[in-house]
């Protein structure tokens, strides 16, 4: 497999998990509770305002009565004692206040109106928060039983998270097992047949050395001619089409870094350098592998533009970052022989 390719299906992988893990039914119930709480708190201070006001009217009413009925009893001494024009200082600042205290009734009535609508509402309220929370607990729970039986139920069915890798390590182990049962098997008929022991006996290589050896030579060869091809700006192999390329270019993500679009035409060179990786990987070559890492990024970043880290298009290609271990990448490639080894 691509090392871009496996890479980038590994990134897509973990960051959908990272926001399905984030959905949490029982963290939504409680801020919706919490914010229904707030609101009644709201409620309950415009009550105790209002009625502070109606208060205030109020008894700036009965001072203003009292105040009245004073100045009517002041007048009506002075007109016994004989001073009409006392009298009718009195009577006229009495009528005066007594049209200011007519004033305050319909503020009263406003006032009184207003606080009764809020005790109704507030009482309502009050009703429906009660309510939610006696939902609540039956919803936290509800989700929790049906969270416990759903993954129940996926480990006896055997498709849960655990149970699954637990049933794949067990199937790559076991077909390791077989292989190397095999490969016994097969060493011990060759050494009874006397097959591999002539080349030991005169000093020669083994069948499967050679061709383990042609292998490893077959791979640099063509990765050194491919830098020939290269450096002389001759065409590399055709390569496969790519797995999923945009219309606007070929989008590069360099883990730990920006993201690149290059023009598709660019496609050649970037698989050339993907088979320079694969086989550094599988010569366990860390130093052509590095070596080869810095020639792919550096030409990302040579042909692409940058997008920047507000641009959230999806990678085609996803190149490993340079402080990546050459194990990792190789278990990356391999993963079956990394868990069962």
């Amino acid at each position: 497999m691509s090392v871009f390719r496996r890479f980038s299906n590994i990134v897509q992988q973990k960051s959908n998990a990272a926001l399905d893990k984030m959905e949490d039914p029982s963290q939504a119930i409680d801020l919706s509770y919490q914010q229904l709480l707030e609101q009644q708190q709201k409620l309950r201070t415009a009550l105790v305002e209002a009625t502070t006001g109606q208060k205030r009217v109020e008894n700036q009413a009965k001072t203003m009565d009292t105040r009245i009925a004073s100045l009517n009893d002041a007048a009506q001494k002075a007109v016994s004692a004989g001073k009409d024009d006392l009298a009718t200082q009195a009577l006229t600042q009495a009528e005066v206040l007594q049209q200011q205290r007519q004033a305050l009734d319909p503020q009263i009535e406003t006032l009184r109106a207003q606080v009764e609508k809020l005790q109704v509402a507030l009482q309502k309220y009050q009703a429906k928060v009660q309510s939610f929370a006696t939902q609540r607990e039956s919803l936290k729970a509800s989700y929790e039983a049906a969270k416990a039986t759903s993954t129940a139920g996926d480990t006896l069915a055997g498709i849960g998270e655990h149970t699954s890798d637990a049933a794949m390590m067990m199937q790559r182990a076991q077909d390791k097992i077989a292989r190397t049962q095999a490969h016994a098997d097969a060493v011990d008929a060759l050494l009874e047949s006397g097959t591999l022991d002539t080349p030991l006996l005169t000093g020669g290589t083994s069948t499967l050395e050679d061709q383990i050896s042609a292998t490893v030579v077959d791979s640099s060869v063509q990765a050194k001619l491919a830098a020939m091809k290269q450096q002389a700006a001759l065409p590399a192999p055709a390569a496969a089409a790519p797995a999923a390329i945009s219309a606007q270019g070929i989008v590069v993500r360099i883990h730990g870094d920006d993201q690149y679009r290059l023009e598709a035409s660019l496609q050649s060179d970037l698989d050339m350098y993907d088979r320079r990786l694969v086989a550094a990987v599988e010569a366990n070559d860390d130093a052509a592998y590095h070596s080869v890492l810095r020639d792919v990024t550096a030409f990302v970043k040579e042909k692409g533009v940058v997008l920047g880290g507000a641009d959230v298009t999806k990678s085609d290609i996803i190149l490993p970052s340079d402080d990546m271990p050459l194990n990792e990448v190789a278990g990356i490639l391999h993963p079956a022989d990394v868990s069962a080894a």
